[in-house]
């Protein structure tokens, strides 16, 4: 009777682990079909950030297409359900890759992939439903879903801040040239999840090394039909609109290099 308690006791052990992992962020999918030799090779994106024809850089004067001035002193967004596109039409999808970007650091290893010609890819700028309402606790401390020191999660029943943007912007009815006004941006909810479709921008992985796909977003084009003077403000809930038109501009915001 004590050997089958025992038994009984490890299942249990291993079952509750089991489930407990089930949270965690998962390893990239790289399986394919097509590739028989099994060679892969590492694909790594590299983003520069921009406002209009200005480098973004933290804590420097930049301004929308009007003129009016603006400074950021942080900007990080999540990037996930990452899906490359064979030349045959079939998709890999980087299952679990979630990247949270910051505008100071602009190199992220997306993994191993099967080598070969590539159609294009495509992104989804946010996180998918299930993991947004998931306990950041629940992954490990290297994760981009865990904690952050500057928070990028409002709570499990509202889920991850998609984009932060915070800073100063010139608020005065007629614009001063001076930073007299706060900026902040909070982006999030399931709602405000938008694809990026790059599906006809091809690129090869090959055996030679890392293959990098450079991307580009354009923070000024994030403004595009933004009043500053009024729009400056917006933590997603209660609804606005601003949030609507600035998580449709990142549609537009991206381009490959």
């Amino acid at each position: 009777m004590k050997r089958i308690s025992i038994v009984a006791l490890l299942f249990l052990t291993v079952f509750a682990s089991c489930k407990k992992d089930d949270a965690v962020e998962q390893p990239i999918n790289i399986s394919d079909s097509t590739n028989h030799s099994g060679n892969t090779q590492t694909l790594a994106f590299k983003f520069s950030h921009t406002s209009g024809n200005s480098a973004l850089i933290l804590n420097t004067t930049l301004a929308d297409t009007t003129g009016r001035i603006f400074s950021l002193s942080d900007f990080r967004y999540y990037i996930s359900n990452i899906v490359l596109i064979k030349d045959d039409g079939s998709e890999l999808p980087l299952t679990g890759k979630v990247l949270l970007v910051d505008v100071q650091q602009p190199d992220y290893t997306l993994g191993q992939v099967p080598i070969g010609h590539y159609k294009g890819f495509r992104f989804m700028v946010g996180i998918d439903s299930a993991v947004n309402h998931s306990d950041p606790a629940l992954y490990p401390s290297s994760s981009p879903l865990s904690y952050q020191p500057n928070t990028m999660h409002w709570g499990w029943n509202v889920g991850y801040i998609f984009m932060k943007a915070e800073g100063l912007a010139d608020t005065s009815f007629i614009p001063s040239g001076t930073l007299n006004g706060t900026l902040s941006y909070h982006l999030g909810t399931d709602e405000l999840a938008r694809v990026i479709d790059f599906s006809q921008h091809s690129f090869t992985v090959s055996e030679s090394g890392t293959a990098v796909i450079n991307l580009k977003f354009d923070f000024q084009k994030m403004l595009s039909g933004v009043d500053l003077q009024s729009e400056n403000v917006t933590h997603t809930l209660p609804r606005t609109g601003l949030e609507n038109k600035l998580a449709d501009n990142w549609l537009t915001s991206f381009s490959v290099q």
